[in-house]
């Protein structure tokens, strides 16, 4: 997990300046010219493999974009490296600041690569170039890393247009084209040499473990906790005669942390709230590093008009034109049910629904309840057929000997009838996908309430549904709140079609930025964070 030590970047400094001596030179002298640079890249290019400055490379990925220049290089002429290289070179090592590797691009050249044959230059940047640009636009590890429940798929890197734009305007002039323009990328690279700094500076004291701190205790490690919220920032906290009381200034500076940290808003530092707080710097670093590669994986254009779902924060947003115009809590998936990332569009709103309980909940949730207690269907209004064939008949859960049945073989359905009973509440938000989740109301609203609610088998409940029915209805269709009443008050399962689908994001960031600058860190609740680290930093 450890950042890029200070050898390593003294490195890239002198790779850096070596150039700009290099570029100095070239401008100033004539150098004897090389053989025609254009005919000795296409011979590397149409080899099935080169080695240059000693590393072994694959023609093919720069082969295509080559042949269409007609093997014009970008960053060199016939006598070495041109201004273009030296661009390429500032930027690349200055990745740092997106959270990338410098290493990664410019750890295959060599201290004295300027001397080399220009070809083999224009091999070598341009591959680090190609690297640099895919990572930058559509992240460095795949948005998969092994989850199947993640389903975004990788962006493309086109190599021969950006190439074209490098050589038109220059490297610099198009890494902001090649960045995500997500406001929260920005807003976390900002993050990024800020808590870089923090962690440089040696982060914030250490709290140490004890007993529960809370208001009005006197403890010698209220003062450790004064010094740690000041290192982040929290002011006022020191202007006390004694340190080591819980005042009132201290209580709100802890129950802001909380706040923004998902955790339970109640100005007690507890076990949760003390790990957070005794979290290190480096990881926070780390942490923004990876969800700054999330965004990378996402589209450039989310929707004019979309909803995103943040699983790490439990909350939903309806955006606008770039502005939150709408949040609301939500319940995701429990960790071993969790909720899945990708990005689809709401196509209808189904009222009154049914619920098809699943084999899965069918077997092992209900078949334990319906051994002991076979009217538990009838007085929560699910019914039971026979088969799932469509026209299988119901049945009586009284007539089946549940004892003999097992949750590898249950062969009926069980259907909850509309109602105030009915799990899915009284609205779902329908966008049919594989993995038959969507966003639904639900019976049970008292679990708003609670911090953590990963609390699902994998769909979104969303706190206030008929409200939140109202607004995208509304806007799509001009149906008001009377019309959505009537249809409520039916009984019966009705559909209605958006006429414009609205994109619907369902994501996972274990960082959010405010509006007022302020970074708020979630607990990574699927362990998905630390799957990315791992490819970032090595073992977390």
């Amino acid at each position: 997990m450890a950042l890029m030590d200070r050898a390593e970047w003294r490195h890239f400094q002198g790779i850096a300046r070596r150039f700009v001596v290099a570029l100095l030179f070239l401008v100033t002298h004539h150098l004897p010219a090389h053989a025609d640079v254009g005919a000795r890249l296409q011979d590397l290019l149409t080899r099935d493999a080169v080695q240059i400055f000693g590393v072994a490379y694959t023609p093919e990925p720069l082969r295509e974009a080559y042949a269409a220049r007609g093997y014009a290089p970008v960053f060199v002429d016939e006598t070495g490296p041109v201004k273009r290289a030296m661009e390429l070179i500032r930027v690349l090592s200055e990745s740092s600041g997106d959270g990338l590797v410098p290493q990664d691009y410019l750890g295959n050249l060599p201290e004295n690569w300027m001397d080399a044959d220009p070809a083999e230059i224009e091999f070598a940047l341009s591959d680090a170039f190609r690297r640099y640009g895919r990572d930058i636009s559509g992240g460095r590890t795949t948005a998969a890393i092994s989850e199947p429940d993640i389903v975004i798929g990788r962006k493309t890197f086109d190599l021969g247009f950006w190439l074209e734009r490098a050589a038109i305007v220059g490297p610099e002039a198009i890494v902001a084209e090649l960045r995500p323009r997500h406001q929260q990328y920005d807003r976390l690279r900002h993050m990024l040499l800020g808590y870089r700094a923090l962690a440089a500076r040696g982060g914030w004291p250490v709290i140490s473990a004890g007993a529960t701190l809370k208001p009005d205790m006197v403890d010698p490690r209220v003062a450790e906790l004064r010094a740690n919220m000041s290192a982040r920032g929290y002011n006022g906290l020191n202007d006390t005669p004694d340190a080591t009381v819980y005042d009132a200034a201290v209580a709100r500076a802890v129950s802001h942390f909380q706040e923004r940290n998902g955790l339970e808003n109640d100005a007690v530092v507890g076990p949760q709230s003390l790990a957070a707080l005794n979290m290190p710097a480096e990881e926070r670093v780390n942490q923004i590093v990876v969800n700054m590669e999330r965004w990378r994986w996402l589209a450039p254009d989310l929707g004019g008009r979309h909803i995103l779902v943040n699983q790490a924060n439990f909350k939903l947003q309806l955006v606008e034109n770039g502005k939150i115009v709408d949040e609301r809590r939500v319940i995701v998936g429990k960790a071993f049910h969790k909720s899945p990332m990708f990005s689809d569009k709401i196509r209808y709103l189904e009222f009154n629904p049914t619920w098809t309980v699943p084999h899965s909940i069918a077997g092992n949730e209900m078949l334990p309840k319906l051994r002991r207690d076979p009217g538990y269907l009838e007085r929560n209004d699910y019914k039971i057929y026979t088969s799932w064939e469509a026209d299988a008949p119901a049945m009586s859960a009284h007539s089946v000997n549940w004892s003999n049945v097992t949750s590898s073989r249950f062969p009926f359905k069980i259907v909850q009838q509309p109602g105030a009973l009915n799990a899915l509440g009284r609205v779902k938000f329908m966008f049919p996908n594989a993995f038959d989740v969507y966003l639904h109301d639900t019976p049970s609203r008292g679990l708003f309430a609670r911090a953590d609610r990963a609390l699902s088998h994998g769909c979104i409940r969303v706190q206030d549904p008929i409200d939140f029915a109202e607004m995208l209805l509304k806007a799509d269709r001009g149906i008001g709140p009377a019309e959505i009443s009537a249809i409520l008050e039916s009984k019966q399962t009705t559909r209605v079609d958006l006429k414009t689908p609205l994109a619907v994001h369902l994501t996972y960031f274990t960082v959010w930025v405010s509006d007022e600058g302020v970074p708020a860190f979630y607990n990574d609740v699927y362990e998905r964070d630390a799957l990315v680290a791992r490819v970032f930093f090595g073992s977390v």
